[in-house]
């Protein structure tokens, strides 16, 4: 390790006191977000950085994830170029433009990962126009409640129901829902067949 820093130009050593650390904290962020310590929600908030807003497939540009990401490959990009012969302005030039596509990738990335979420929770506004069957019989006009089984948001899920039919509707029948309200019931109708 000693050999490999004294082979370093001066130039070469501030790229890689920029790219160890920022790799480090990389490791260990992704180390304890794999363990599930911390939920990865550590976006860096001054106004006027994220583009769009990030709870709305924005762009959350500068996290802490993102920026070192963006240290981490200036810093080792930094390096190589610099052992490649290339002059020292080229070099930092072409480091910064890999910190900044890094940054931008970050962020894409982050964005496609939280794209991936899903909060479980079924929307029974959905249901209003789908079929199901009547699993207890629900009551005329609108006297009480029964249960439907219903296919919503690809679950197969039982809703209390309710109609404003003039008959009983029985168990077996075929239903429409017809409207839900905020405490997910739903109205049905019969569906002629």
């Amino acid at each position: 390790m000693a050999d490999w820093w004294n082979s370093l130009t001066d130039l070469q050593r501030i790229f890689a006191c920029v790219g160890i650390p920022a790799t480090l904290v990389l490791v260990v962020q992704t180390v304890l977000l794999l363990l599930g310590i911390g939920d990865g929600d550590s976006d860096v908030d001054p106004d006027g950085i994220d583009i769009g807003d990030a709870g709305d497939d924005g762009l959350a540009l500068f996290s802490i994830r993102g920026i070192m990401a963006m240290l981490c490959i200036a810093g080792w990009a930094g390096i190589v170029f610099i052992d490649l012969g290339l002059s020292t302005v080229i070099s930092i030039i072409l480091a910064a433009l890999c910190g900044v596509a890094a940054l931008f990738g970050m962020a894409y990335l982050m964005r496609a990962v939280l794209r991936l979420q899903s909060s479980g929770n079924i929307q029974i506004g959905s249901a209003v126009g789908k079929t199901g069957q009547v699993y207890i019989p629900i009551p005329p006009r609108g006297t009480g409640r029964g249960k439907i089984n219903i296919t919503v948001q690809d679950r197969y899920i039982e809703v209390d129901a309710m109609t404003e039919s003039e008959d009983t509707l029985k168990t077996g029948e075929t239903v429409r829902v017809v409207s839900t309200d905020d405490m997910g019931l739903v109205m049905v109708e019969r569906v002629v067949k």
